[in-house]
């Protein structure tokens, strides 16, 4: 194989690839002009190696007459001129169109005009020679007809020598049109990489970049090479430089589909690329080890070299299966690892997706994925507001604020029928005084998602247009519908999370306020002498409503006492029990007479909240000297008082409840407590305690039960009547807060009441 020949080869290799890619860019979306542009731009780049390999092979085929070059045939070449003004074009289109703005798009076909007047000088420069040769020997000659020749044939002749002054440069003229649009090239497409935010995109501008830039710096070198001198060694460097320009910019485009999904070739056709240039590799190499099969193995077999080779040459076809498919394998590894392949992009997102519970970081990675992986220009966000109870537009990097949607719009509720991904203009039909719809209009969206579980509507995605002018294939619908299902899962999830994050929260701060409430209850009964006093509280919930509080009065040997049950239950009840507490205590303080400190009371939660809320409390105050009580009941469960004979006794004086009438009077009175006498303070969560049928626990039945049990110790009678409670109501928790206070005098009150 000789030189001549292996470029020959080499001009056709190049030359068909850059067809085939020009072909494939085309097929795969021949509506979108960029496809379109580039695929033309590749075609005339490969018309040239192409051109050049014709040539080579026809001068070959005609020895002995003219060569190629000298016939009107050769200048077919030019036509691959045209590679320039179509680059030139590209830059225009990609990575954004900047002729959309053009008011006359038809004037762009102009840049063309250099390249078609290459081409008409070179074909027709001879023929218009003779017909000016012919007009000036008819105007010299004499006669009326001569008189309107003349000036035509000066005009001519002027514009022939003008001609042929471009004929006899034209490689170095028109060669500098070409560079100088090669450069322009590269200028539009570095100034707009600048205006790029979109990753993918951005790698793809790069790469063509690298090829519009590797390739222009090897056609100037050619350039120079071929027009600054005439040495024919230098022109036929000149020629490779220009097929290396030619391969290294094909390169960079082919690198750029394969690696980042340069404009949007769909998979299939990547991979078909990719196998189509690897079996071309293969099957070059195996008929190159064919044909030179003998000769490799001369040196090492002599005689014998003709049979090993004829067995290697065996060997090499049974193993060209498995290399192939080998080779194969690697390439659909290659894919299934490229960032591009929708498959890989589902495994990614979902991956991705199941570990977000954020539903702001979740809508991030969902906006970041369709920007990456389809090239999505802008994603809005329509999804159920549970802060509003509504759907709103929501607040993103492409939507600076929330709008709430009313819930009866007519588009919101065409989207609703929709499963699957659906062009916005499809749904035109539902765009009758729909607000939505002229929002979706204004932010100009193309493509709408809905994202629907099995039986609600949590939203949907509102897309535009692709990046660089790409537009939505099949795959991408496919996509979209998978990743919309993904989509519901992890918001539902997000929204799980997000409602169980709530859950914990409130928990926390009810388990706060249930240790606070208990902070604020006496840790143990004050021992005394006179007495002894047992309590217990049961909240029904994880804070209670209940209350019970002893407040030493120690300049008048006194202990009060304070039981207390506000309306409801849980964390408003504990807040108002809380409000309570403050307020009796500082008016105790104040050393007020026990009716002032209770009207004083119940003007203040009156006035602080609204009459629904309100508290029964009952006052006490025990004198440690001598057993008097004294006392004030605002409307709770009357006390028990058990005298040590069986007799029983309730302590109802006092008033109505507190907080509910602003301005109400209240009166207290006392009663002597004598040696064995019990007293038994409770809430109604004992007395309302209710069995199966319905029947209260009742305070007839606290009665009896307490004078049953009234010899015993206070801890004791609480434990025994709770767990009669208990049995009689056994649901767990307590269906009422409970709270109870047993008090029994001992006989140190008896010898203090005879020293009085």
């Amino acid at each position: 194989m000789n030189l001549e020949l292996a470029k020959t080869l080499t001009y056709f290799l190049t030359g068909g690839f850059l067809v085939f890619l020009a072909i494939t860019i085309t097929r795969d979306n021949i509506t979108n002009r960029i496809n379109r542009v580039t695929g033309g731009m590749l075609f005339f780049a490969g018309l040239g190696p192409i051109s050049a390999a014709l040539g080579t092979l026809l001068d070959q085929s005609t020895a002995g007459g003219p060569p190629i070059s000298q016939t009107s045939l050769y200048h077919l070449y030019l036509v691959w001129e045209l590679f320039f003004p179509t680059l030139l074009v590209f830059s225009w289109h990609f990575p954004a169109d900047r002729l959309k703005t053009f008011r006359s798009s038809r004037a762009v076909y102009l840049i063309v005009l250099p390249q078609v007047m290459h081409l008409l000088l070179m074909f027709f420069f001879a023929d218009f020679n003779q017909f000016v040769d012919n007009l000036t020997t008819s105007a010299v000659q004499e006669g009326f007809l001569s008189i309107f020749l003349k000036p035509i044939a000066y005009i001519f002749s002027r514009l022939i020598i003008i001609l042929g002054f471009a004929r006899t440069y034209e490689q170095t003229i028109f060669g500098a049109v070409n560079l100088f649009y090669a450069a322009l090239a590269v200028y539009f497409l570095e100034t707009g990489k600048k205006y790029l935010t979109n990753p993918r995109l951005l790698s793809q501008t790069n790469a063509a970049l690298r090829g519009t830039r590797s390739g222009l710096g090897l056609y100037a070198l050619s350039y120079l090479a071929m027009h600054v001198t005439s040495h024919d060694l230098t022109n036929s460097l000149g020629t490779l430089l220009q097929l290396g320009a030619v391969t290294a910019g094909a390169g960079f485009f082919a690198y750029a589909i394969i690696r980042y999904q340069f404009l949007d070739v769909r998979l299939v056709f990547r991979q078909s690329l990719i196998y189509t240039m690897s079996s071309a590799i293969l099957v070059g190499i195996y008929v190159f080890l064919g044909l030179r099969s003998k000769e490799l193995f001369t040196p090492l077999f002599g005689d014998r070299a003709e049979t090993v080779s004829y067995v290697f040459i065996i060997l090499i076809l049974l193993l060209f299966q498995p290399i192939s498919n080998t080779v194969d394998n690697v390439i659909h590894s290659m894919f299934m690892r490229t960032r591009t392949d929708y498959r890989n992009i589902m495994q990614r997102f979902s991956r991705q997706v199941i570990s977000l519970f954020d539903q702001a970081k979740l809508r991030q990675a969902i906006e970041e994925t369709l920007k990456t992986a389809l090239l999505v220009d802008r994603v809005y966000f329509v999804l159920y507001d549970d802060s509003v109870g509504e759907y709103a537009i929501l607040k993103s990097d492409d939507y600076p604020r929330r709008k709430v949607i009313d819930r009866e719009d007519l588009m919101l509720r065409g989207i609703n029928l929709l499963d699957t991904p659906t062009n916005f203009a499809s749904l035109r039909d539902y765009e009758e005084n729909s607000q939505l719809a002229n929002d979706l209009h204004e932010l100009r969206v193309k493509l709408v998602v809905p994202l629907k579980d099995s039986e609600h509507l949590l939203g949907f995605l509102a897309l535009t247009t692709k990046a660089a002018g790409y537009r939505y294939s099949p795959e991408d619908y496919n996509l979209l519908g998978v990743l919309s299902n993904q989509m519901v899962t992890a918001l539902t999830n997000a929204r799980l999370y997000a409602d169980s994050l709530e859950r914990a929260r409130l928990e926390e701060e009810i388990n706060m306020a249930r240790q606070i409430q208990l902070d604020l209850l006496p840790t143990a009964p004050p021992k005394l002498n006179c007495t002894v006093i047992s309590a217990q509280s049961t909240p029904s919930r994880t804070v209670g409503g209940d209350f019970y509080d002893f407040i030493p009065i120690t300049e008048r040997n006194r202990l009060g006492i304070v039981i207390a049950d506000a309306s409801g239950k849980g964390m408003p009840a504990a807040l108002l029990i809380a409000q309570t507490q403050a307020i009796i205590r500082s008016e105790v303080n104040t050393g007020n007479a026990m009716a002032t400190i209770m009207k004083n009371m119940n003007q203040q939660i009156a006035t602080a909240t609204s009459p629904e809320k309100y508290v029964t409390l009952f006052y006490g105050e025990l004198d440690t000297q001598n057993g008097m009580f004294h006392y004030v009941n605002a409307g709770h469960n009357y006390p028990i008082l058990v005298r040590a004979h069986g007799e029983v006794e309730l302590l109802e004086i006092g008033g109505p409840i507190i907080g509910a009438i602003p301005g109400m009077d209240y009166t207290s009175t006392s009663v002597q407590l004598a040696p064995d006498d019990l007293l038994f303070l409770f809430t109604d969560g004992l007395s309302e305690a209710m069995n199966v049928e319905g029947e209260e626990y009742g305070e007839e039945r606290i009665r009896n039960f307490v004078a049953g049990v009234r010899s015993k110790d206070p801890e004791t009678i609480i434990t025994e009547i709770l767990r009669d409670v208990r049995r009689y109501d056994p649901s767990h928790p307590p269906q009422d807060d409970t709270t109870i206070i047993a008090i029994k005098m001992n006989k140190q009150v008896s010898a203090n009441v005879k020293e009085k």
